[in-house]
């Protein structure tokens, strides 16, 4: 935690009630925030700084530090059983960015399916969202039977 006018600011529990681009929101619009309060922060955090950094660099590595949910090594994480595994990625509300990076790190590639199952579920949502749209906009019965083009 870091003080700023006697207040104590925690990064990673303002990311965890805000979320990763509303605390960048918060930090980037913040007059009492200053650059040497964010780097005090980013200190903190051992994000790796250099002197030349901005105050847009300085929100991105604390975010990219602080936003982070996994908080196990990946030595305690492939001790754990698949169901641990969901649970701990549901009961920490680890984001799919995250997910991810962790892949990356492992040099492992979602598969087919996977990239599948995120296709399959855009375009649900999308489709509901707009058949909804429609349906909001629509001033007679026999719109509502014309197909979408």
């Amino acid at each position: 935690m870091y003080e700023v006018n006697g207040s104590e600011i925690d990064a990673r529990l303002l990311v965890q009630w805000l979320g990763c681009e509303g605390a960048r929101a918060a930090l980037v619009g913040s007059k009492r925030c200053t650059v040497k309060i964010l780097r005090t922060m980013a200190e903190g955090l051992h994000c790796t700084l250099t002197k030349e950094m901005t105050r847009q660099q300085l929100i991105d590595s604390i975010l990219e530090i602080a936003g982070k949910r996994i908080d196990k090594p990946l030595n305690v994480l492939f001790q754990m059983s698949e169901q641990d595994l969901v649970n701990y990625f549901t009961r920490i509300e680890v984001e799919a960015k995250e997910l991810l990076e962790l892949l990356k790190e492992l040099d492992i590639q979602p598969h087919r399916e996977g990239l599948r199952s995120m296709i399959d579920f855009a375009a649900q949502q999308i489709s509901e969202t707009g058949r909804y749209m429609r349906i909001a906009t629509s001033s007679s019965p026999e719109q509502l039977m014309k197909p979408a083009s």
